[in-house]
């Protein structure tokens, strides 16, 4: 139970433009507007903890309003970083993700986390009324100035359809570290392939700050032939089972800085 209450820096937690609904965020070519899930001004999947020995951290985020940008308000993330939950709780550092301020396109429905380097990422959505709902990224090292995400924006997926139906979108997206090497992130959300209703596809990426190759799931042995007999008595070598790989997960992309298109 959460016995300390904690002070935030000013940030709005209500998109003006929704209008009281919870669908606010354009696409091109409907008027159909989906889900930016900041109207319950809370904070989205997951409220992730690491313990790092010498400090515990919390790491968390919600959508918000991010000021006015080139077409008016536009979205962003909000962020925080809590240290020592189980001592004197405090807000380490905090900050709103919001380039949209200067291209116009909204991020939100963000998820957070950790690995054990410290790095932080973040992946969201992002849309307005020219580019695509599609699956960004950025992140920030331990050491780079607090409240920042100094990375750039990676692209997972570059939307290319809008979806006309239902308002929902994202709500359990999540951003996990690999266990296998604890360095790497994976993020799973959605997007839709082609303009249509009810179309909606998962995207699941990974990206890895430390430069250090993503991961590739094991080859999977190919059947080992039988022996055939012959009439001399001694049967033909069997075949040596060859490793055939799965395909390598998609996309393997660093955090770079990504232009979108000026609306």
């Amino acid at each position: 139970m959460m016995t300390t209450t904690l002070a935030t820096q000013p940030f709005n937690s209500i998109l003006g433009l929704c209008g009281g609904t919870r669908n606010c965020i354009p696409q091109p070519g409907t008027s159909n507007k989906i889900d930016h899930l900041g109207y319950r001004q809370r904070p989205l999947f997951r409220f992730a903890y690491r313990n790092f020995g010498d400090h515990e951290s919390l790491v968390t985020n919600q959508s918000v309003s991010a000021g006015t940008g080139p077409n008016g308000e536009v979205s962003g993330v909000r962020w925080w970083e809590l240290r020592d939950p189980n001592g004197s709780p405090v807000i380490f550092q905090e900050g709103t993700y919001a380039p949209g301020l200067t291209d116009g396109v909204h991020r939100w429905m963000g998820s957070i986390a950790m690995n054990s380097l410290g790095d932080i990422a973040l992946g969201y959505s992002a849309s307005n009324t020219t580019v695509f709902p599609s699956v960004f990224y950025t992140a920030r090292h331990p050491g780079d100035p607090p409240g920042q995400m100094t990375l750039g924006e990676g692209s997972i997926k570059d939307g290319t359809g809008s979806q006309t139906g239902s308002a929902r979108w994202g709500d359990y997206t999540a951003l996990v570290p690999d266990p296998t090497d604890d360095t790497t992130f994976w993020y799973i959300d959605e997007y839709v392939p082609t303009t249509s209703s009810i179309g909606w596809r998962l995207r699941i990426g990974a990206f890895n700050l430390a430069g250090g190759p993503t991961p590739t799931p094991s080859p999977t042995p190919t059947a080992t032939p039988t022996a055939t007999p012959t009439a001399t008595p001694t049967a033909t070598p069997t075949a040596t089972p060859t490793a055939t790989p799965r395909p390598t997960p998609t996309p393997r992309v660093r955090p770079t800085p990504h232009p979108r298109p000026t609306p």
